[in-house]
């Protein structure tokens, strides 16, 4: 997480160093939308849980280019389902955070519509409660990788305002460990397919 931060940081102070000396017209915006992620597979998640439904925001800059980088904080709720209680152990309330630090493309259709294709890395971390225990929880975290797409559209003549309906596919490994491969396997990834609807703001 550190890395990805300090990335960020350097990415930043690059682009608006350039921006000053050269007079780039580099854009930043920040979003927030509302996410729906169903994780696929033959894998714990996928078959225990129902999909995960929640919100995030996002930060990007973007030069003059069209390449720019960005990131995302998503914070995700979901239900264990009923025929899988048993299976999926004294556990419920599973919650799940995602961060994304990814490079982006844009693609100028038109004034009003633009097309983003996205692809970096996430780092994601998975809490349940244990049901008979006092605010206790079992936590789980791992890192992967990410790849997106994302359709705006802008809705003034200034082009500060814009919404977005954006896909993205999550792939993340975590360190379990069990002598069985495929017992290891079934527990230690997942996919994520998501979709998500925002406002993006532009300064």
């Amino acid at each position: 997480m550190r890395l990805y931060t300090a990335l960020f940081l350097v990415f930043s102070s690059f682009v608006f160093s350039q921006k000053n000396k050269k007079g780039l017209d580099v854009v930043s915006n920040i979003e927030a939308k509302v996410i729906v992620l169903k994780p696929i597979g033959n894998n714990s998640l996928a078959k225990n849980l129902q999909p995960f439904y929640g919100f995030g925001f996002s930060g990007n800059l973007m030069t003059p280019i069209n390449f720019g980088i960005g990131v995302d904080y998503n914070m995700l709720f979901s239900n264990v389902k009923y025929d899988r209680q048993n299976i999926y152990g004294n556990l419920g309330s599973p919650r799940m955070t995602i961060i994304d630090v990814f490079l982006t493309h844009r693609e100028n259709i038109s004034e009003e519509f633009l097309v983003e294709e996205m692809a970096g890395f996430g780092y994601y971390n998975h809490s349940s409660l244990y049901i008979d225990g006092e605010h206790q929880k079992l936590k789980n975290a791992g890192m992967g990788f990410n790849l997106g797409g994302k359709a705006i559209y802008i809705l003034d003549p200034e082009g500060y305002q814009a919404v977005f309906v954006a896909g993205k596919l999550n792939y993340y490994a975590t360190n379990i460990y069990n002598e069985n491969p495929d017992i290891q396997k079934y527990f230690n990834h997942s996919v994520f397919l998501s979709l998500n609807v925002g406002y993006r703001f532009n300064f």
